[in-house]
């Protein structure tokens, strides 16, 4: 029998990573598709860009939070990762929505050597993340073909090909 302590820690730790933007309840018939083309983000130094699905054969969008534990957690398996994941071929992007000033002063504090970005224009809901870390893989046509909720095991991910081999 699971006990109440610990149904009470697992609750508190699935609530503590869910996405703090608004989610709006709106029908399908009304909701206009949020395109990759239509995300803007922004570096540290403040310099803005767009990202268009087709330049890639892939790109990943890795979803984070200051505030999310496993986000932290993750960070050193996937900066190790990231050599052998990037290439010519595959785009990757870490972004958050908070705001660029919070997310210097993260970076800063902790040193992860990540460049870390600022969703600018769109929102987590845009791409239907509900819950941090997800990480979702855009193939060139925009269309999700991979998305995973939680911590990745990066040490195992061998190619974005490989992960999306694997969906769950």
């Amino acid at each position: 029998m699971v006990s109440r302590a610990l149904i009470f820690f697992l609750s508190i730790l699935i609530i503590s990573c869910q996405s703090k933007s608004p989610v709006e309840n709106i029908s399908t018939a009304e909701a206009t598709p949020f395109a990759l083309s239509d995300a803007q983000f922004q570096r540290l130094d403040g310099s803005e860009f767009g990202v268009a699905a087709e330049q890639k054969t892939y790109t990943v969008l890795h979803f984070w939070a200051t505030w999310c534990k496993p986000c932290l957690a993750e960070f050193p398996e996937l900066k190790a990762a990231l050599p052998r994941l990037q290439s010519d071929s595959v785009a990757f992007f870490l972004a958050t929505e908070e705001d660029l000033d919070q997310i210097r002063a993260f970076e800063e504090k902790r040193n992860f050597g990540l460049e870390f970005l600022h969703l600018k224009k769109g929102t987590l809901a845009d791409f239907e993340v509900h819950a941090l870390p997800t990480t979702l893989v855009i193939d060139r046509q925009g269309k999700v073909v991979y998305r995973h909720m939680g911590q990745l095991n990066w040490q195992e991910v061998t190619s974005i090909e490989d992960l999306i081999s694997q969906k769950p």
